[in-house]
This record gives C-alpha cells, structure tokens and sequence, in this order.
C-alpha cells in the first residue's frame, strides 16, 4: 500500500519537479564547499587563531567597545600560492561597527599581490549562506505554492531581469531617461507578473490597469509636490556620490517600491470581488462595491505598515550610528529616513488610490458586459 502511494506521487509531474530541485539545490550547497579553484580571487581557510590582545576603548562620545587584535594563520586554496599558509594581522571591535570577526575554518576572500607579507582579507566567502538561503526560499514557494509558486518564481526572475536591464541600458547610453526605462519596465513586469500568476482572465486585465494607474497616479503626485515645494525637506544629499539627477532616481525608486504593495491590494480586491460575484450572482451592484471597499479597508493599514517598516528596516544600522555619535534625534531621521519615510507615503497614496480604481474598473466592466444594478 505504502509502495503504491509513493508510486502515485512520482506519476504527478510536479512533485519530479521539487525531486529535481531537492537534488540540484543539495548539489549547489555542496558544490560551494570545494569551488574555490573556480575563484578567480584568491581563496583561503583560516586553520589557526592566534590572539594578541584584548583592550577596553572609549571614544569621545563615550561609547565603550572591546578592540581586539589577533594574528590569523590562513592557508590559501587556489591560485598560484595555493597550499601555501599566509599569516595576517587582524583588528576587530566587539561591536564590529567598522570590522569583521573570524573563526577557525571559516573561508574567506583575499587581496595578494607579489607574495603573501601583504595580503590581506578583503570578506567572508559567503556563496554557501546564500545558495541555502535562496533554494530554501525557493524550495518553501514551491512546496506551499505548488505550480502558482513556480510562476511566481518565474516572475520574480522576469521582473528582476527587467529591473537590471534598464539599469545596463541606462549605463550603457546615459541620455535615455532612467525614469523612462523604468516605466516601461514597470509596465512589462506587471503585465507578465499577473499573467503568470492569476493567468489570462477578465480580472487580470482589470489588476493590470488598476495597478499601473495606482502607481503612476501616486509618482504623479510626488513629481508634482516637489516642483510646487522644490524638494524641500528630502535630504537628496544622502545620494550626493551619484552622477545622476537624484530626483530622477528618487521617483524610480518610489515606482519600483510601490508597485508590489499596488499589485497586491489590486489583486486582492480584484479576486475577492470576483469570488462575490461567482458565489452570488444576484448580488447589487452598491452591495457588491461595498464589499470591495470593505477588503480594501482591511488590507490598506498592513500593506501601508509593510511598506513603511521595509523602507526603515534598512536604514536602521546608520540610524543607530548616527545616535552612538551624538547626534540629535531630529537630524538623525532626518539624514537617514527621510527618503525612506517619503517613499512609503507615497506609496501609501499609491495603496489608497488603488482601492477605488480597481472597485470602479470592476464596475465598469460589469456594466460594459451587461451587468445589471
């Protein structure tokens, strides 16, 4: 009987796909553990630790810190001194604000250049953490999402193909708008994406056009705030290494942070309205539209809280610098959040103005095919 069901799972063509992927995401975490001779920089294990000392230091804002100095017995693994055991000096501070802590067998990347006196580390060798990190996300969308997971993959490497390529495109020819390419980007991705993932139907269209008026609608709105206020208030000087117009790259990054929050309340409210209309037929159009309000209202708080807390999220280490070094509160979220904060509300904007649109496009479509009040 046992025999039976596990012939029965191989005979379904998905499941050969999470087998295959089981086995080639095993392969490459292996795999990472002996490529270093496929590394064109230079490779090498550190086998022995030996600490020199250890001291208490403070600095003037009176931070104290543990510094650490240690020299590091490291064999190298391939390149023309492979085999060969380099000996580096090291400095690290508990807090490894400006330093990297090491332990016995870990990989890491080095700098030689004429011979081994002076190498030095240059980072962790890391391709394990991520190849294990990203099949197991993988592995999580496929087994969860079934075939839905698969398409959802599929866009995601559309949609950061997409976002790579305008930016080569860009850099190959400066004078082609980046906004622009964005745009045209952001149209392509979101088509794909929801084709892929909901697949060819009446509401898809609708998501589609929901989603790109919401988006477009909400970077409208900021282009034209900053030309009536001349910017005032956003800190474009955090992006002073740029050789770009920072307002330009401002709003493509608004667009491309907002798109997914958009999408997600238009295919939300999109499906869950269809569902209404597919379980009750007879349903009034006012009752039907208030059901769909009703899904925007319960979603548009979380999916403005996402956006806000994954804009801060990576801005929170500098945050956290910035106060160690005394500076006032004010000037701290103002230097480090304040395009951050300013993407999320817009993007807020972009969530909320999406709620009526899809709702109103739902309507129209209804009425165009016959629908009555």
């Amino acid at each position: 009987m046992r025999l039976k069901s596990t012939k029965s799972s191989l005979n379904k063509p998905f499941n050969w796909i999470i087998f295959i992927f089981c086995i080639v995401f095993v392969g490459l975490f292996m795999f990472t553990f002996m490529n270093a001779k496929f590394y064109n920089t230079p490779i090498g294990q550190i086998t022995q630790i030996d600490n020199k000392s250890t001291s208490q230091i403070t600095d003037e804002h009176h931070n104290k810190d543990v510094k650490h100095k240690e020299r590091l017995h490291i064999k190298i693994l391939n390149g023309k001194f492979e085999g060969k055991t380099a000996k580096i000096d090291h400095e690290y501070t508990a807090s490894q604000a400006d330093s990297e802590s090491f332990s016995k067998n870990n990989k890491v990347l080095l700098h030689i250049d004429n011979n081994l006196n002076g190498a030095y580390i240059t980072e962790k060798k890391r391709d394990s953490l991520v190849v294990a990190i990203t099949g197991l996300f993988l592995l999580t969308v496929l087994l969860v999402g079934k075939k839905i997971g698969l398409q959802s993959i599929l866009s995601l490497v559309i949609n950061t193909a997409v976002v790579l390529l305008a930016i080569f495109i860009h850099n190959q020819s400066p004078s082609i708008s980046l906004f622009g390419l964005m745009s045209i980007g952001i149209v392509i991705s979101t088509a794909l994406t929801l084709v892929l993932v909901t697949g060819w139907r009446w509401r898809t269209l609708i998501t589609i056009v929901s989603t790109l008026l919401g988006t477009f609608i909400c970077v409208g709105i900021t282009q034209l705030v900053i030309q009536f206020t001349g910017g005032a208030g956003l800190k474009f000087e955090t992006m002073s290494f740029l050789t770009l117009p920072p307002k330009e790259v401002f709003l493509a990054s608004v667009m491309i942070g907002s798109l997914g929050a958009v999408m997600d309340v238009a295919i939300t409210i999109a499906s869950g309205m269809a569902e209404i209309l597919r379980r009750t037929p007879d349903i009034s159009m006012t009752r039907w539209a208030l059901a769909g309000r009703n899904i925007g209202q319960d979603i548009m708080g979380t999916m403005t809280n996402i956006l806000l807390f994954s804009y801060l999220s990576g801005s929170l280490p500098m945050l956290l610098i910035y106060l160690k070094n005394a500076n006032t509160i004010t000037y701290t979220v103002s230097m480090n959040w304040s395009l951050e904060i300013s993407r999320a509300i817009t993007g807020g904007i972009g969530i909320v103005l999406t709620i009526p649109i899809t709702i109103m496009l739902m309507q129209l479509w209804f009425k165009l095919r016959g629908a009555t009040q």
